[in-house]
């Protein structure tokens, strides 16, 4: 069963949330993000969520607890419905681009180009991000 696991935080460093959401990441979690919000008395916060698997509701406590001034959790379970998902790799002008293909009920709904394949891949072509990725699209069949 999954889970959201979440708290409001009005007392934190922002400089801290970036890594605290690669931490959680890295530990298993499916997803983590933070949403700007606004507490009483007027006061800027934002709300970390986690979405997990319930076995590891413990751990990921712990770490917020260890790493944020969060002082209470909040978790609820949540359903969700998901693509299929692959990775494809093509090979345009002697640049490899990954490209994560998602299908659902077999029909492939969306195709998205892995960022840092084709920031190399604009560099060795001297063009801009933006222009490599009208490249690659060019060469792949949507």
């Amino acid at each position: 069963m999954l889970i959201t696991l979440e708290t409001n935080i009005d007392n934190m460093n922002p400089e801290l949330y970036g890594d605290l959401l690669t931490l959680l990441l890295d530990a298993g979690a499916k997803d983590a993000w933070l949403i700007p919000i606004i507490m009483k008395k007027g006061r800027p916060a934002v709300t970390l969520k986690v979405l997990l698997d319930k076995d590891l509701l413990s751990l990921v406590s712990k770490l917020i607890f260890t790493h944020t001034t969060a002082i209470g959790l909040r978790y609820s379970p949540v359903g969700r419905v998901t693509c299929q998902r692959q990775i494809v790799a093509y090979n345009i002008d002697g640049q490899v681009i990954h490209v994560k293909e998602a299908s659902y009920e077999g029909q492939v709904v969306n195709k998205s180009l892995e960022y840092e394949d084709l920031k190399r891949a604009a560099k060795a072509w001297n063009l801009s991000v933006k222009l490599a990725e009208y490249k690659v699209r060019k060469y792949i069949s949507w």
